[in-house]
């Protein structure tokens, strides 16, 4: 079953720009800005990004950078593990 992966709240994000509760993600490239991370999300359901099934959305959102793999702390570099999401089935 096809799925995607929806916006809840932040999980400790400080500052920066926030999408909409409910927001779909639409694009993401985990190896932006320098290993940081670069999310878009979207209201509209049909523009989200879609996964196979919600292994395959769950472990997107695990990615960890292959620029920058560690974080300062020496854990994974996960950087849209920063949003507390859900895996749902595609609208």
């Amino acid at each position: 079953m096809t799925t995607v992966i929806r916006y809840s709240a932040p999980a400790g994000m400080i500052g920066g720009d926030l999408p909409a509760e409910g927001a779909y993600l639409e694009t993401f490239d985990v190896d932006a800005f320098g290993g940081r991370g670069y999310a878009t999300w979207t209201t509209d359901p049909k523009q989200a990004m879609r996964f196979p099934d919600a292994g395959a959305a769950f472990a997107a959102w695990k990615s960890q950078s292959r620029t920058r793999p560690l974080r300062p702390d020496g854990k994974p570099n996960r950087p849209l593990t920063a949003y507390t999401v859900t895996v749902e089935p595609a609208p």
